[in-house]
């Protein structure tokens, strides 16, 4: 009767077990298949405004190229620029431009010798959508440095958002002069000596230069240093120069061959103030010529 009664209860133990894991497993089943190892989420933004993007630049007068600046005068080159803004084109408030030497910053104010700004640049063309082509004019003075310069084009939009590119380019050395238009002895007789007659010379380039002259009557290498409508022409040596104020025993006489002056004349640094050298001239004349004489005197900037 006991060992019934103990088999009876292992049974009831047997059974309560196999119920608590049938009842485990199906919760484990049940809690599995709603916790899953991961969820995607669908996440979303709208941008408002971005950043005008400056795509490309080129330097040039106006096409692309290495700058030779005008004597004496001023030269225009183009920074050019693409520019996208994905608010669209007309989205832009101001296109700006500055050409700066290689040494220098384009944050710094203007300065002819290293520093140009263009405050407001033309649109030449748009796509209608996003794209704007603009044009950036420079008017770049003759003593500019030579070397490399930068263009920098800066966009801003109505958010007040900047972008911007540099291209680069090269300013080629100039060396260039200018002369007082005549050189003029008055009325002289055969046998006179001029007074002195000055001869301002200009540096009209971007260098330092030193100067030879040379002296003809008609023709380059004829020897002679003036022509004359009556009787016998000058020839070239009874000219004489030099750079500061000699007697004429002291002065260099002409030639028809290139002779150096002796002197130097440097860059062109302020704005304003061009650099010159007065030159000293004069002419002894010779028996026999009579009436008006006239020649050449040629004056070449060397390096």
């Amino acid at each position: 009767m006991r060992e019934q009664k103990l088999a009876a209860r292992l049974f009831t133990y047997i059974v309560f077990g196999v119920v608590i894991l049938v009842t485990f497993v199906s919760i484990v089943g049940f809690v599995s298949s709603y916790n899953y190892e991961y969820v995607n989420v669908s996440t979303r933004v709208n941008v408002t405004n971005a950043f005008p993007e400056v795509l490309n630049v080129t330097v040039g007068v106006p096409a692309p190229t290495n700058i030779t600046l005008n004597a004496g005068s001023t030269r225009t080159i183009y920074c050019n620029a693409t520019i996208r803004d994905w608010n669209g084109y007309n989205d832009l408030t101001n296109v700006n431009a500055t050409f700066y030497y290689f040494l220098n910053q384009s944050s710094e104010v203007d300065d002819g010798n290293v520093h140009y700004t263009n405050t407001s640049c033309s649109e030449s063309i748009n796509d209608g959508q996003y794209l704007a082509n603009y044009s950036c004019a420079l008017d770049i003075k003759y003593f500019a440095y030579n070397g490399t310069w930068y263009c920098n084009v800066t966009a801003i939009d109505n958010k007040n958002f900047t972008g911007s590119l540099n291209a680069s380019t090269k300013i080629n050395p100039l060396y260039a002069l200018n002369v007082t238009d005549v050189i003029d002895y008055g009325n002289l007789s055969v046998t006179d000596y001029s007074e002195n007659i000055t001869a301002a010379i200009t540096n009209y380039g971007n260098m330092n230069i030193n100067v030879s002259v040379l002296g003809y009557g008609l023709t380059q290498g004829d020897g002679l240093g003036f022509v004359c409508q009556l009787g016998t022409n000058i020839s070239v040596q009874y000219q004489r120069f030099a750079s500061t104020a000699q007697p004429w025993s002291s002065k260099i006489p002409l030639a028809a061959t290139n002779k150096d002056m002796g002197a130097t004349l440097l860059k062109q640094t302020d704005d304003l103030t061009p650099v010159t050298l007065d030159t000293y001239w004069q002419l002894y004349v010779p028996p026999n010529p009579f009436g008006l004489c006239t020649g050449t005197v040629r004056f070449t900037a060397t390096a």
